[in-house]
């Protein structure tokens, strides 16, 4: 099953349930939907690489922080991570691994949306019968 979600309705934030078949895909479909947050799909022109490595204390933190460094690389360093061009998840060291494809902002690049953070909000990592469920809430 390709992973999925859906939009929820939440004052002042964005906030998205995400189903997945895995943890990889689980926070590949968080990205894309921070992705599609922000900015309007399209064909990226991709200048390079960037790998992330983060090693915490929870799945949640993984997450949270993952999406925040994403975050980070688009307003302070202006580079657009565009797609997932690996990811490996170590559930029992809370460690992750990816390898990001890139575009450097431009003038032309246009922002729909500036998220300040990725919260904990209900943060929550579920396991059930061979899924994996999260929910995620942006502070914009």
């Amino acid at each position: 099953m390709a992973s999925k979600h859906k939009y929820i309705s939440h004052t002042a934030d964005i906030a998205f349930e995400i189903e997945a078949d895995s943890l990889e895909e689980l926070f590949g479909e968080a990205f894309r939907v921070w992705l599609i947050s922000i900015v309007e799909l399209s064909d990226f022109e991709t200048d390079s690489s960037i790998d992330i490595e983060i090693k915490v204390d929870s799945l949640e933190q993984l997450l949270v922080d993952f999406l925040n460094e994403v975050n980070f690389l688009l307003l302070v360093r202006k580079i657009l991570c565009v797609s997932v061009e690996k990811i490996r998840i170590d559930e029992k060291s809370f460690s992750l691994f990816a390898r990001m494809k890139y575009q450097r902002l431009s003038e032309k690049t246009e922002l729909k949306e500036e998220i300040k953070s990725v919260t904990y909000h209900q943060m929550e990592i579920l396991n059930s019968n061979g899924k994996y469920k999260a929910k995620v809430v942006f502070d914009i």
